[in-house]
């Protein structure tokens, strides 16, 4: 493991184990988990929540039928959620490195499946984003859908709550070009601001939906 990647996991360790400390009640699920959830609809049952951070999403997935596989590198993240989801059986919390490692599902074949992660692919450096999508598409099926939320070259400028750690910021085109390699088709596309304000900070997103090609 890389020097960059300790520090990484080690920012965001010390971040959830504080988080942990704090309130027990849950934040409100983000806008774009509300997003998705209304997509979906009823067509689709299973989410997999990628690097879910403080787990609100998760959570909220969950409190709307949904049955849920949540995935996250921190072991500080895994444990926070893992103490919120006791009564809620439809939810299996893993501690997993989803660029290096492999997402392991036990489903029935034929099980569509929606992969959903917010604010994760700018956490990541290029390479690591290339991985990223790599893996994700070895495990998606065909018409498996892929929502994904994450800050853009626009938001290098913006303001920023919380403190200083490191942000890649990826243009939309940039995210697609990646994704068109590994066999995925963008259906759904916005960009700008209002979608993930939180306090001071009114993020500049971009919101991207793919669905697995035909093989």
């Amino acid at each position: 493991m890389t020097k960059h990647s300790l520090e990484k996991n080690s920012y965001w360790n010390n971040f959830y184990k504080r988080m942990g400390r704090g309130s027990s009640q849950p934040m409100p699920p983000s806008q774009f988990a509300a997003f998705c959830a209304a997509e979906l609809g009823n067509r689709i049952k299973i989410i997999v929540d990628i690097a879910f951070g403080d787990g609100r999403d998760t959570l909220f997935f969950a409190q709307q039928g949904f049955q849920v596989f949540a995935f996250e590198k921190s072991s500080a993240a895994v444990s926070l959620l893992s103490e919120r989801v006791s009564a809620l059986g439809q939810i299996a919390v893993s501690e997993l490195d989803v660029v290096n490692g492999k997402i392991d599902l036990e489903l029935n074949q034929g099980t569509q499946v929606a992969y959903y992660s917010r604010f994760f692919l700018h956490t990541l450096t290029e390479q690591e984003l290339t991985k990223f999508f790599e893996n994700i598409s070895s495990v998606m099926k065909e018409n498996d859908y892929l929502f994904v939320e994450y800050r853009n070259e626009i938001d290098a400028k913006l303001k920023k709550v919380t403190e200083d750690h490191f942000r890649a910021f990826y243009s939309s085109s940039y995210v697609l070009k990646l994704a068109v390699k590994c066999q995925l088709s963008r259906i759904y596309e916005v960009e700008g601001i209002g979608f993930a304000k939180w306090k001071e900070d009114d993020a500049s997103v971009t919101r991207q939906i793919f669905v697995k090609n035909k093989l």
